[in-house]
């Protein structure tokens, strides 16, 4: 039963690719590499880097409430 429950529900995380597209989606043209470089610079306050690969890759914990915020934030009323 727990399993169903989770299932009916959105994801809580988002991956950069994700977020980079709901950007899109909303009028905000950008590129993952670009995404990438704000979260961890925090110009774009919706995540943080986890973990850094030693060949440079980066893994973000990116809140799908705190992306739908930054979003809100930026639509005019």
């Amino acid at each position: 039963m727990h399993k169903e429950v989770a299932m009916n529900k959105p994801k809580l995380t988002m991956t950069i690719n994700e977020v980079a597209a709901m950007f899109r989606a909303s009028g905000i043209p950008i590129e993952v590499g670009r995404l990438a470089d704000g979260i961890a610079s925090g110009d774009y306050p919706i995540g943080r880097v986890v973990r850094v690969s030693p060949t440079g890759r980066r893994t973000f914990e990116i809140w799908r409430v705190d992306v739908l915020r930054f979003l809100e934030s930026k639509t005019p009323d």
